[in-house]
């Protein structure tokens, strides 16, 4: 392969804060599920702003000649398996899985049962755990490695995004670090002797490529009860949350009814049924 190989996948915010935005315009504002939409939406902007935050640190290092940051990454590894990883470094060297988390207060990683509580304000919260996630994507990712008949490498890091969050309990398998420090961590990383050609390194990256998809979450209809007949009709703006009555555009951004019709009909399958648009 000639010339050095160096990419960096766009951070794109997770299709589920458009959904939850739009499900909010659907969902009357004293309905029951609106409150949850509305927290459940800002828990997923809070970890992009945290997983965009660690890409700035990534984004002054030098790494090794090849290499590929992807970032977001979904993959489709078997017709009902599935894998999404917040951060993917691939090398020559080694990969590393990082699983952002942007979580205020003080965290302890409860061993039995294995799960995230967090304290922040005497509340207490529980999350599912970012340490058996972590090691289940590095188990599909070793799983992809043996099938290619790679040898390389996997470093997993749970990666916190701001100093806000105290870690009172470690995890007892994967290290936990802070995103100001990520930078010390790979340099270390990146002194390891390559282990693959290359080459193979290519293969690896078309591999992983290949088996990129776009996520589509599961429709509320499928996970929530709701009576149909409570939920706003009509035509709204998403990015606006307004109605349009009888314009023929949005009045605030501009948008054509002609697209307002189509956001429309990607909500009905967000709410209704799985869609197969590609």
């Amino acid at each position: 392969m000639k010339g050095a190989f160096i990419i960096y996948s766009n951070r794109i915010p997770p299709k589920e804060i458009q959904i939850y935005k739009r499900a909010q315009s659907r969902f009357p504002i004293n309905h029951p599920y609106f409150k949850e939409f509305l927290s459940k939406r800002k828990i997923i902007e809070a970890g992009y702003f945290g997983e965009s935050y660690v890409d700035h640190f990534l984004h002054q290092m030098v790494f090794p000649k090849n290499h590929y940051i992807f970032k977001g990454l979904h993959l489709q590894l078997e017709p009902e398996t599935f894998l999404q990883i917040d951060t993917l470094i691939v090398t020559q060297k080694y990969i590393a899985i990082l699983e952002i988390k942007n979580i205020k207060g003080k965290v302890y990683f409860q061993k039995h049962p294995k799960q995230l509580i967090r304290e922040f304000n005497g509340e207490f919260a529980t999350y599912k755990c970012p340490e058996q996630q972590i090691l289940r994507h590095s188990i599909k990712i070793k799983r992809l490695l043996n099938q290619l008949n790679i040898k390389i490498p996997i470093e997993n890091r749970i990666v916190f995004a701001f100093s806000s969050t105290h870690i009172a309990e470690p995890p007892e398998k994967v290290m936990a670090l802070m995103a100001c420090d990520i930078t010390n961590h790979l340099e270390e990383l990146n002194q390891l002797p390559e282990v693959i050609s290359s080459r193979t390194f290519k293969r690896l990256i078309d591999s992983l490529t290949s088996l990129e998809c776009e996520y589509f979450p599961t429709p509320f209809a499928e996970k929530l009860q709701f009576d149909w007949k409570t939920l706003n009709t009509g035509l709204f703006c998403p990015n606006c949350e307004i109605k349009l009555i009888n314009q023929h555009r949005c009045p605030i951004c501009k948008k054509s009814r002609k697209t307002l019709y189509t956001l429309a009909v990607e909500e009905w399958f967000y709410l209704c049924k799985k869609n197969n648009f590609q």
